[in-house]
C-alpha cells in the first residue's frame, strides 16, 4: 500500500508550505505532492514615514509599525498570507506605479527568492530518500520558478512535467496549463491546444487505464470546476444577493479522462470547488485552497496494486 498526500494552490503562503512539510510525520505518507500555483500574486510595500515608522493597509485599516520587530512580524504575516512585502517610501511607490516593468521585475524577484526559501525548507525537513516529493507549477506561476525546482532534482525533488513518473506503481503524467481565464495567467491554452498536448503526454504511457492524470486544470461539468460567475467588469454575479456559479473547467481534460479512463485524476485551480467526483470509473479530486487564511487542504489517497483503495480529505 502506498499512501499519497496531494495538495495544490499554495500561492506563496509560507504558513501553508510549512504545514505541508509536516505531513510525512503527521500522516506517515510515502508520496508528497504539491502540484500547481505555488507562488503568490501580490507585492505589498511597507511605506516609511517621516518619523521612521512604516505603514501598511493590507489587512484592513492602516497599521503603524513602530520598530524593526514589528516590521519583521508584518513580513511574516504577509508571507503566511502569500504576499511579498518590501520596505519603500511613498516616492518610490509612486515611481513603481508609473513603471509596470519595474513592478514586474520586483515581484518576479520576490517569487524566485521565496521559492528558493521554500525548497531549502523542503530538503531540510523532509527525507526525500524515504518520501517521494513531487513539485509542479500551475497556470499562475511565472516560468522563472521552473529552473529553481529543477535545481533541486539532484536532492530528491521531482519536477514532473514532460515526463512519466511513478506514483505507487502507476505511471503518472502531469500538465500545468489551463483553459483561458479572465486573468490572462502565464500558462493558458485553448482547448484545442490542451487536447494536442494531453494526447502527446498520453502517448508516453504504456497503459493509460492504469495511470494517473495529474492535471492542474479540472474537467468541466464536475463538482471540481464550479467558480463564481463574473460579469464583463469581472464582478461576481449575484441573484437576490446570492453569488451565482458556473462550470469553468476544461473540455479537453474531461474528454481525455472519458477516453482513456485513468485510475485517478488529480486537479486543482478552482479554490472554491474542493471535493471529489467520478468521470465514469475515474475518481477525480480537487483539494481546494484557503491559502490566504493559512489553511492547508489536501487529500490522502491509499493506492494498492489494484488502484485506489481509500481517499479522504484533510485540512488544518
Amino acid at each position: 500500500m502506498t499512501k499519497v498526500f496531494f495538495a495544490c494552490d499554495m500561492h506563496g503562503s509560507i504558513g501553508v508550505a510549512k504545514k505541508w512539510l509536516h505531513v510525512p510525520k503527521t500522516h506517515g505518507v510515502d508520496v508528497l505532492l504539491y502540484c500547481g500555483d505555488l507562488t503568490g500574486k501580490l507585492i505589498v510595500p511597507l511605506i516609511q514615514q517621516s518619523d521612521g515608522t512604516y505603514t501598511t493597509s493590507y489587512f484592513g485599516p492602516k497599521e503603524v509599525l513602530r520598530n524593526e520587530a514589528e516590521v519583521e512580524a508584518m513580513h511574516g504575516r504577509l508571507a503566511n498570507a502569500g504576499a511579498y512585502a518590501f520596505k519603500s517610501t511613498m516616492e518610490e511607490v509612486q515611481k513603481l506605479r508609473d513603471d509596470p516593468k519595474k513592478v514586474d521585475e520586483l515581484i518576479k524577484g520576490a517569487i524566485v527568492n521565496r521559492m528558493k526559501q521554500w525548497m531549502e525548507l523542503l530538503i531540510e525537513r523532509v527525507d526525500t530518500k524515504r518520501v517521494k516529493v513531487v513539485v509542479m507549477p500551475g497556470n499562475d506561476d511565472v516560468f522563472n520558478i521552473d529552473p529553481v525546482i529543477k535545481s533541486y532534482e539532484d536532492k530528491g525533488v521531482i519536477y514532473p512535467l514532460d515526463k512519466v513518473i511513478d506514483i505507487g506503481g502507476f505511471e503518472t503524467i502531469s500538465y500545468e496549463y489551463v483553459n483561458p481565464t479572465p486573468w490572462n495567467t502565464p500558462r493558458e491554452a485553448t482547448e484545442k491546444e490542451l487536447n494536442k498536448r494531453i494526447e502527446k503526454l498520453v502517448e508516453k504511457l504504456s497503459n493509460p487505464s492504469k495511470s494517473i492524470f495529474n492535471f492542474h486544470c479540472p474537467p468541466i461539468n464536475t463538482r471540481l470546476d464550479l467558480a463564481p460567475k463574473l460579469d464583463k467588469k469581472l464582478r461576481i454575479v449575484t441573484l437576490m444577493g446570492v453569488p451565482q456559479f458556473e462550470h469553468v473547467g476544461s473540455r479537453a481534460v474531461r474528454e481525455a479522462e472519458e477516453k482513456y479512463k485513468p485510475l485517478l485524476g488529480l486537479h486543482g485551480h478552482i479554490h472554491e470547488a474542493f471535493g471529489f467526483d467520478q468521470i465514469g470509473k475515474t475518481l477525480v479530486i480537487n483539494p481546494g485552497s484557503e491559502y490566504g487564511e493559512g489553511m492547508l487542504r489536501g487529500y490522502i489517497i491509499e493506492l494498492s496494486k489494484d488502484g485506489v483503495e481509500k481517499y479522504w480529505k484533510v485540512e488544518g
